[in-house]
């Protein structure tokens, strides 16, 4: 059975992610002893991602966290529990129902013939895209107030840098034999979105602070790559879903003959490895093989 794929959403999460952790190394503690130790910590007690639910609810966010081994997630060998250890940056992604201005980004409706360049089979797909935009939320929760103040400044100077605030998201859109393939679309933070707040997480002792922006970008839909749901998109209404009687709406996908023209045999090659994997379809019935080669020393 072929792995699962990452929904958008995934995809999205783990690119955001990648940004905090640029952020993280960016940042300058300033002299402030917390947030060195945030900055040195191990990654998994210093960002943590929150349920999308937990969007604009930072104590919720916070007893989240409280409920997690912190201690083994900090790297603390010495201790476990579950105590919070500060400072720490909590985030949390939700989609955003309304599309972004077609000023912003536009996509492309009707289905357009492509080669996706990481497929080694080279195969003749069709390709959609729709505009999209997540709303990302930072919450740092620092044991005092300079801290807080200190990593809110800093993360909305970051996203000035032009170069910074775009970035690719790698989606998961199909496979290859074992293999997944993957393309990655640019998406850049709205730069009249970064909104900075404090928050009350009602512990004297807990300062807090907020920076939300907005992530804008193309999601795209692929259909001849072998995804899970290629055979009900767009293809017209599944036997079945509709009473006997009634005509079925006709889908407007090219034909399956129509598509995957392919390379019949492709090597995937790595570059620390002794050998390659060569990938290959069988152009009748569509059945994708794949071996692993070894190499012969020059």
């Amino acid at each position: 059975m072929s792995q699962r794929l990452l929904s958008p959403l995934e995809s999205i999460q783990q690119a955001w992610g990648l940004k905090l952790r640029d952020f993280r190394q960016w940042c300058a503690p300033t002299g402030q002893k917390s947030i060195r130790d945030w900055k040195t910590r191990r990654i998994e007690g210093a960002i943590i991602v929150s349920k999308t639910s937990m969007v604009d609810d930072v104590e919720a966010m916070l007893k989240a966290v409280q409920q997690n081994d912190n201690a083994r997630a900090s790297g603390d060998k010495t201790n476990s529990g579950t105590s919070v250890y500060l400072p720490v940056m909590i985030t949390a992604i939700s989609a955003i129902e309304a599309p972004p201005e077609f000023e912003i980004v536009s996509g492309t409706a009707n289905w357009v013939n492509v080669i996706v360049p990481s497929d080694p089979l080279q195969r003749v797909v069709q390709l959609r895209t729709t505009p999209v935009s997540y709303r990302c939320q930072i919450a740092f929760f620092s044991p005092d107030p300079h801290g807080a103040s200190s990593i809110a400044n800093q993360f909305v100077n970051f996203w000035r840098d032009e170069a910074r605030r775009s970035f690719d998201v790698s989606y998961e859109l199909g496979h290859a034999g074992t293999s997944i393939i993957k393309d990655e679309w640019n998406f850049k933070v709205a730069e009249n979105t970064l909104f900075p707040d404090k928050a009350d997480v009602g512990i004297d002792t807990v300062h807090a602070v907020t920076v939300d922006c907005v992530l804008v970008g193309l999601e795209p839909t692929v259909v001849g790559l072998g995804h899970l749901d290629d055979d009900i998109t767009d293809t017209g209404e599944p036997e079945g879903s509709i009473p006997p009687d009634l005509p079925a709406v006709e889908g407007g996908r090219d034909p399956v003959d129509k598509l995957n023209g392919v390379v019949v045999e492709a090597d995937v090659i790595g570059k620390e490895s002794d050998s390659h994997t060569r990938v290959a379809i069988n152009p009748d019935t569509g059945v994708i093989t794949q071996t692993n080669v070894k190499d012969t020393a020059p």
